[in-house]
């Protein structure tokens, strides 16, 4: 407990590092959080035309759509806020050999990699996200209780959960490796499944993304929950997203062993 208590307060350290090098120019950093928003806003856009001009998606209608675009950006935002940095901070690390620094800190090597991800790149998102969120909340009329903010909370943590056992993964496959191209293309495509409606999807590809690979958590179970459509199947992915995290820092573990520096 103490060890996690203390990376924790290694990211806040480094999150905090970082808004002030983003508030070095005001400017810069408003323009560019005001860009995002503009930004965010294509999505929503883009899926009222899709939906205006083809059948949709399947048990969902146009505000429930943009309600789910609403919680994409708020968790793509948070993924980017708390993990942004990751890929390329790993890549720099391991090939200038600097990743071997790390093994002589005392902190664990994949704490301090996590906890200096932070990035402000991705405000806009989140702002326009809640903002879409809220309002889809009340077009729609849903009386949204405390009970149903916490789940909401709850599997956001979770989502946030897998995105970072993900980063394990990708920090493993990095670290053994050293030198391999596009490896984040991947992973930034494999995630990309999760951004879209389970019901489009055959039912064995649903199970799998509630289980094995329980992308469901990332945007489908949050919306589903604020609609006030609550199922057994929304605990699987809970149980499993702790899975896939143990899994991946169990495979860290072993990889690390096989590190052998830039040098080879």
């Amino acid at each position: 407990m103490n060890r996690i208590f203390r990376l924790f307060s290694l990211f806040i350290w480094n999150s905090k590092l970082a808004i002030a090098r983003n508030m070095e120019y005001k400017f810069n950093f408003i323009l560019g959080s005001f860009i995002s928003i503009v930004f965010s806003s294509i999505g929503p856009i883009l899926q009222y035309l899709i939906f205006t001009q083809t059948k949709g998606f399947p048990g969902w209608n146009l505000d429930q759509i943009i309600l789910f675009q609403g919680v994409l950006l708020i968790v793509l935002g948070l993924r980017n806020m708390f993990f942004g940095e990751l890929y390329g901070f790993v890549y720099r690390l391991v090939r200038r050999g600097d990743f071997d620094r790390l093994l002589l800190k005392p902190y664990p090597p994949i704490g301090i990699i996590l906890a200096s991800s932070f990035s402000m790149n991705s405000l806009g998102a989140i702002i326009g996200g809640i903002v879409i969120t809220i309002y889809s909340i009340f077009k729609l009329g849903l009386h949204v209780g405390i009970v149903q903010w916490g789940l909401f909370l709850l599997f956001t943590a979770a989502g946030l959960m897998l995105s970072m056992a993900l980063d394990v993964l990708f920090s493993c496959v990095v670290i053994v490796l050293i030198q391999i191209g596009r490896l984040n293309e991947f992973f930034n495509f494999i995630s990309r499944f999760g951004e879209y409606p389970l019901s489009i999807f055959p039912n064995a590809v649903r199970l799998a993304f509630i289980t094995v690979v329980p992308f469901a958590v990332w945007v489908n179970i949050p919306a589903q929950v604020l609609l006030g459509n609550l199922d057994v199947y929304m605990m699987y992915s809970l149980v499993f997203c702790f899975a896939y995290l143990f899994v991946c820092l169990k495979l860290w573990g072993l990889c690390l062993k096989k590190y052998t520096s830039a040098g080879g």
